[in-house]
């Protein structure tokens, strides 16, 4: 058999009641739940932090957050560093054995060069270097006009652009991101299984983590659901479309058989404000831990133990 196509997608911020294949009864998610029934459902799979930075470098790396270098939620100045340099990452391993590498979507392991996607094995990239940002205009919100402590040192928070391209800064304002970071990994994939050679990508969707943004056609499908409910099972029903269309992409281009694809949330359902971009912090409550004690940011089940699947149907 020839070597897989791997593609990895990450949701953020996802519990583990928030998929209709994990028990959640008011969601409808036909796309995961079929990718689910084509491989293996994990009920009992554990993020390796209850926090974005920390999860994902474990992901890509292997490692231990603390033995990867990121052990906690790094900010979104441009002159944040974030994995080191000589830690390996899938992208690395894989290239060195002739894979091309794509990356789509969020990164948040690092936003100055040195530290970039590119920097570690990635050959194309596409997304946002930092943890959140406006859906629609992608600007991150950190304190905006408001005065804040960081490192000790006292200053004014900021609204910054975050959407690169291999490195150089790129407007899409106004396409919402959920559908952006699909549309990509879709071109992605069509032009890696054009080539020889095969190829591994990873796809980081910002959703549904906060601002909780979702375009009225997902919003209208489902309105017998309470508000913080509703925008989440919005955002992450275009999060399931778009993942849809990749699979059909994977079809279409006749590798879906032996391409590898994992999915897995990064860590618990948030509480942290519902649009941050308004300088409030007004609490949201729509993520589901399907029962479990604690949520993002904590140790419980409900903090680290997260929907994800597998799916390799040629195996």
């Amino acid at each position: 058999m020839d070597r897989p196509n791997v593609v990895v997608i990450v949701s953020d911020d996802q519990g583990y009641g928030d998929l209709s294949c994990m028990g959640a009864t008011d969601f409808r998610t036909p796309r995961l739940d079929a990718l689910a029934r084509s491989g293996v459902r994990f009920s009992s799979f554990y993020a390796n932090s209850p926090v974005c930075s920390p999860s994902r470098a474990s992901l890509l790396s292997g490692r231990y957050p603390g033995n990867a270098g990121v052990r906690n939620i790094l900010m979104g100045y441009r002159t944040t560093p974030g994995l080191p340099a000589n830690v390996p990452t899938l992208a690395t391993a894989l290239k060195q054995e002739g894979y091309q590498t794509g990356l789509v979507g969020k990164w948040h392991l690092g936003a100055a060069e040195g530290s970039r996607p590119n920097d570690h094995g990635f050959d194309e990239s596409f997304g946002h270097l930092a943890g959140a940002f406006d859906y629609y205009s992608h600007l991150i919100w950190s304190a905006a006009n408001r005065e804040i402590v960081v490192n000790g040192k006292k200053g004014i928070g900021f609204l910054v652009h975050d959407l690169w391209e291999n490195g150089q800064e790129v407007w899409h304002d106004g396409h919402y991101s959920t559908d952006l970071f699909g549309e990509r990994a879709v071109q992605y994939i069509r032009r890696a299984a054009g080539r020889e050679d095969p190829f591994f990508l990873y796809v980081g969707f910002n959703a549904p983590h906060h601002p909780m943004h979702a375009p009225e056609k997902y919003k209208e499908r489902f309105p017998e659901l309470p508000p913080d409910r509703r925008i989440m099972a919005a955002m992450v029903s275009a999060m399931d479309d778009q993942i849809g269309a990749m699979m059909d992409e994977l079809e279409r281009q006749g590798v879906r058989e032996n391409t590898i694809v994992f999915f897995m949330s990064d860590n618990g359902p948030s509480r942290q404000s519902r649009n941050r971009l308004d300088g409030t912090l007004d609490p949201y409550y729509g993520g589901s831990t399907g029962k479990m004690k604690g949520h993002k940011f904590s140790l419980f089940d409900g903090g680290i133990r997260v929907p994800s699947m597998l799916s390799w149907p040629a195996q």
